[in-house]
């Protein structure tokens, strides 16, 4: 990309006009109150030519992430001079502030460009339109978001996915379902049709489909969730097709276990509804406190997801065991989960069952021994027959006194 600026002919049509875009870029910070955006604001406000400068990097990222249209759209230079136009101002300002969630500063610099006779480009509104529906601050922020996706079709820009997602999270969390079809008729009578990302909107399951943003939502911004779970959902949902991978490792991991009839009946229904199953979501939060050694905060979602009446599948408890099972304090619910688990018809995987043995053996203590055969007898008695051979290669890797141990556990019980 050619520079925006032509400083090395400096004449003073340039220096007007220049000049003219410092005063723009300090009248929208100047209201500034957050100490690192005002440090931020200093630095690339210096002068003009740190200005350019930044605007050179922001159009070459967008230009690399696939929107060279979207950065050529806001920076349009004005007239033959190069000069960086009000609008791409105002929206580097907005941009940054949507960075760090400040959805209020967001809004009062976009009111106050409009209020100065600049049209915002496609860009402005999605920085705008995803800040505003991802801060829960104010209620009234998801109504501007919805008015100015309207405005935007009504202009004929045709934005990405990114804030039409962010505004159905936000209905979901925040108003009824009935509010979700409103919205769907009004864009799709303005001619935009929304991509499948999770669910497809089959009218018949739009209300199970607002319940799994719901819960996204829920887990990103409910303060009462661990700081490192909401960060972990908050990252993970910066990435698109999410949801896809996720259902897909659970597919995936019930494919590979032999969990033939499990994988059919969940492929199935996310044929049938076009909606992340309400189990992958459960499941992963489980999976993100154990991937934080949070082992107290992975059974407490367990125990959340069978409140909400959502049922474990065989990939759920092998997470949820193999989590337990590595922290002594919770050895005891492994074992009851792992029993639970079989009781409901499901068989677990060699790692599932022999990460239990080997909370027997780490306890290098012959009742431990003993109690760890009585309960592959109560395993082998509900059918379970354990795979010596299997359980080896699982074991691979640990010390000689613990795998010697696990294997006792079980052979001895073979024999018997």
């Amino acid at each position: 990309m050619r520079s925006m600026a032509e400083t090395s002919s400096p004449n003073s049509s340039a220096d007007d006009l220049k000049n003219h875009v410092m005063k723009i870029f300090e009248e929208a910070t100047k209201d500034c109150e957050d100490e690192y955006l005002e440090r931020v604001f200093g630095t690339i406000g210096r002068s003009y030519d740190s200005l350019n400068d930044f605007s050179i990097t922001l159009f070459n990222s967008m230009a690399d992430t696939g929107i060279i249209d979207r950065a050529r759209e806001m920076f349009k230079p004005v007239s033959d001079l190069g000069i960086l136009s009000p609008v791409a101002v105002f929206t580097i300002v907005i941009m940054l502030y949507a960075a760090e969630r400040k959805a209020k500063s967001a809004l009062k610099v976009f009111q106050h460009m409009i209020a100065t006779g600049v049209n915002p480009a496609c860009y402005t509104y999605v920085q705008l339109i995803t800040v505003l529906a991802t801060d829960f601050s104010n209620v009234k922020f998801i109504r501007y978001a919805k008015k100015y996706f309207l405005e935007m079709l009504d202009k004929g820009m045709k934005p990405n996915p990114t804030p039409f997602w962010k505004i159905m999270e936000a209905i979901a969390y925040r108003e009824p379902v009935e509010k979700a079809k409103e919205f769907l008729e009004q864009i799709k009578a303005k001619g935009f049709m929304p991509s499948d990302s999770g669910f497809h909107y089959k009218e018949a399951y739009l209300a199970e489909g607002m319940q799994t943003l719901k819960m996204y939502a829920d887990l990103v911004h409910n303060e009462t969730i661990d700081k490192d779970v909401r960060k972990y959902f908050y990252m993970l949902r910066a990435f698109t097709g999410h949801a896809e991978k996720l259902t897909n490792k659970m597919y995936s991991a019930l494919v590979e276990d032999g969990n033939v009839d499990e994988a059919t009946e969940f492929f199935n229904e996310v044929e049938e509804t076009g909606i992340e199953p309400m189990v992958v979501i459960h499941t992963a939060v489980i999976e993100a406190y154990l991937s934080f050694g949070k082992t107290k905060g992975a059974l407490e979602a367990y125990l959340a997801m069978l409140a909400a009446g959502v049922a474990p599948n065989s990939y759920t408890y092998t997470v949820l065991i193999k989590g337990l099972s590595a922290d002594p304090n919770f050895f005891g619910d492994a074992k009851k989960y792992l029993l639970e688990m079989m009781d409901k018809g499901k068989r677990p995987n060699a790692a599932t069952f022999t990460a239990v043995i080997e909370g027997f053996a780490k306890q290098e203590d012959k009742a431990a021994e003993e109690e760890g055969k009585e309960f592959v007898q109560v395993m082998m008695d509900k059918g379970f027959v354990p795979n010596a051979k299997i359980m080896m290669e699982v074991l691979r890797g640990r010390p000689t006194s613990v795998i010697r141990s696990a294997m006792s556990i079980v052979l001895s019980t073979l024999k018997q």
